[in-house]
């Protein structure tokens, strides 16, 4: 490893291009947690030239004193084979952010001295920010080269011709009143842009912008650039001064160093990688398996970028309007598995680990296990990256269930139960049973009564991980077909932390148990929308059912009954004030309702009444059965002229009719709607 210091001009100096691996991710810097910051330090800098100069002028001794230089970090690359006619290029294999974001500041720079009158600073730029040429790829003109999501902000932001207005139009912050985020390059482009126009007229970012508020110049700038199409220039009335765009040029040429670590053959570029990581902001578990997996791949010689384009792209890259691409912003949103959220992808990647590893691990250990895993035996690149695709589709379909299919239904069912335990085993199934058998429905039958009996039956979660861990082994390893080893395990734990509930403990505790306060809204709104699902057949014409997000759960007898007549026992006993409150909460008192009732039917009457001038009134009874869903056929029983505690026992009797049908033990083939509907229809 050759290490040698530099600066931020010498660092670009040269024509050589900084290119950063395909397989690498993307620029994730953020305005307030490093481009901020690295701002900050480079105009201390700045001012520390200024303050030299001022000494000089009056002669003292103290100008003679070297100035500090200020360290801006590292960054570590390995030489490109040299190609005729192609610029000398190095790929970057930590480092990145930092050295894109001094390339943004130098392209900043030149468009804000623009502003100056005769300066010869956009000019002194030009030969940072673009190699000459002549080359036979246009892209080698360009100092860095980012990864395929930033390569159109790259050319753009590049162009000579490009002016502030020309980003802010191509880079809108918002579409009439809808928000669209600009690109994280864009927006560090235009704060360093504005932050040298403000340098250059003394305004310090660190500085409020007045004195009786809180927030600073630099807080206003990243409103103004999130927020608005146009930013304006931060206090743009007052004048540009030639010395302090001198002084900042002076600081990046003489005063903020760099050190660059150029490889050498014998150098592990993963052992480095890895060892370095943790400057600017923090890899996922997905950057470091990405990068292990593709160095790998160098090492064996494999075509990495054909292998990145057909396997890993999409991870990384969505296809925009036109020919463009960016950032696929879906693998990086959170998604929440138990207490703790995750990016998707390194959830992903957590269950991928287990699936493969067959152990359980720690989601802060991800890297280090699916390491291990892979290194226990030459891996065909080609096989494993084709497998590792095809799984990511079915954690897909599990955390975003789309359609109506019962796969779909399936994953609304384990999201609203949140199980996010059974993942592993999920995507096992998936792998070796087709989507349309008889046996994979039988699978995930078993798994989705087995989920949905110890819920209503309020049996602990605890430990399913090692559980769920047994089952997954003999999925992948027993000799019998998948589902048939899924549902022997199942049903032979007889441990209370395992067991599956038999009909007499799931049908007592369906009846009996204030589900909405111990089973929590959205579980109990999950197994009551899994019914209704089950119930629609081809009189439905669609088995569509509303999105759990879009019900909403209504108390029948109402949570309020002890203070509204209608609802009230007469000589109440504790007893039986004791029995209410726990019926009021059961399945047989609630329901679903794409939009709530108001409060004045909601608390009101259950039968119809008579209004002024022997107008009906309708009650709630035929509120709810006017409702579209099956759940709600119930209350359109004419004869039902009373809610009470034995109309609730009733009902409950009737829903536990359709759950046994829905959720068996052990599953015998899928419910028929039609017996599923009459259930819950009370015949």
């Amino acid at each position: 490893m050759q290490p040698s210091k530099t600066t931020v001009t010498g660092l670009f100096s040269t024509p050589h291009q900084y290119q950063i691996p395909i397989f690498q991710r993307g620029y994730v810097w953020t305005l307030e947690k490093q481009v901020g910051p690295l701002w900050t330090d480079i105009q201390d800098r700045a001012d520390a030239v200024l303050e030299q100069q001022s000494l000089a002028s009056t002669g003292t001794t103290a100008a003679l004193k070297p100035l500090q230089k200020h360290f801006l970090g590292s960054i570590v690359m390995t030489p490109v084979p040299n190609s005729f006619g192609r610029a000398p290029a190095f790929e970057v294999i930590d480092g990145q952010q930092r050295s894109t974001t001094l390339h943004l500041l130098l392209l900043a720079f030149r468009q804000a001295a623009r502003e100056l009158i005769d300066s010869p600073i956009p000019q002194m730029l030009d030969g940072l920010v673009r190699n000459p040429g002549p080359y036979q790829r246009a892209e080698d003109h360009y100092k860095v080269w980012p990864t395929q999501a930033g390569q159109d902000e790259m050319r753009r932001l590049s162009d000579t011709a490009t002016h502030a207005q020309d980003v802010y139009t191509t880079y809108p912050a918002r579409d009439a009143r809808t928000r669209i985020e600009r690109p994280l390059m864009v927006q560090t482009y235009l704060y360093l842009y504005h932050a040298c126009l403000a340098y250059m007229r003394g305004v310090d970012l660190t500085d409020v912008v007045n004195p009786t508020a809180d927030p600073t110049f630099g807080d206003t700038l990243i409103a103004d650039i999130r927020r608005n199409n146009d930013v304006s220039p931060l206090q743009g009335h007052m004048a540009l001064e030639s010395k302090r765009a001198q002084a900042l040029y002076m600081a990046l040429a003489d005063h903020v160093q760099i050190m660059t670590l150029t490889l050498e053959a014998e150098d592990d570029p993963q052992v480095i990688f890895e060892t370095l990581n943790a400057r600017g902001e923090p890899l996922l578990a997905s950057d470091l398996v990405r990068n292990f997996v593709f160095l790998e791949a160098a090492r064996q010689g494999q075509a990495v970028p054909q292998l990145y384009e057909r396997y890993w792209s999409p991870f990384d890259l969505v296809k925009t309007t036109g020919q463009g691409v960016s950032a696929n912003a879906y693998w990086r949103e959170k998604e929440r598995q138990g207490r703790l959220t995750y990016p998707r992808i390194d959830l992903f990647f957590y269950n991928y680990t287990i699936l493969r590893s067959h152990e359980i691990t720690l989601a802060s250990h991800v890297f280090q296990s699916f390491k291990a895993w892979w290194l226990k035996q030459l891996r065909d690149l080609e096989v494993e990256l084709a497998q590792l695709v095809a799984s990511s589709r079915h954690f897909q379909e599990l955390v975003s269930p789309e359609g109506t299919g019962y796969l779909a239904e399936f994953a609304r069912l384990v999201k609203s139960l949140d199980v996010g335990t059974v993942t592993p085993v999920y995507l096992a199934l998936r792998e070796r049973l087709a989507s349309d058998s008889v046996e994979l429905r039988q699978a995930l039958g078993d798994l989705a009564s087995y989920l949905t009996r110890r819920a209503v039956c309020g049996l602990t979660t605890k430990g399913y991980n090692r559980f769920f861990m047994r089952v997954l082994q003999a999925v992948l390893g027993a000799p019998e077909a998948p589902h048939i080893a899924l549902r022997n395990v199942l049903l032979a734990a007889t441990a209370l932390s395992e067991v599956w509930p038999d009909d007499a403990l799931f049908s007592d505790k369906w009846c009996h148990r204030p589900v909405y306060k111990e089973l929590r809204p959205v579980k109990t709104c999950g197994v009551l929308r899994a019914l209704e699902y089950a119930a629609r057949g081809s009189q439905q014409g669609s088995n569509h059912v509303p999105a759990q997000s879009d019900l909403t759960i209504e108390h029948v007898i109402p949570q309020s009954w002890e203070k509204l007549p209608t609802y009230q026992i007469t000589d109440m006993t504790e007893a039986q004030r004791q029995i209410r409150e726990t019926v009021v909460h059961g399945f047989g008192n609630l329901t679903l309702l794409t939009q709530p009732l108001n409060s004045s039917i909601s608390n009101g009457p259950f039968a119809d009444t008579q209004g002024v001038g022997s107008e009906q009134v309708l009650g709630k009874r035929s509120r709810l059965g006017q409702s579209a869903l099956l759940l709600n056929t119930y209350f359109q029983q004419t004869a039902l002229g009373v809610w009470d505690d034995d109309a609730i026992a009733n009902r409950s009797k009737a829903l536990l009719k359709a759950a046994l049908l829905v959720w068996p033990k052990p599953v015998g083939g899928s419910a028929a709607p039609v017996a599923v509907a009459s259930a819950i229809s009370g015949n």
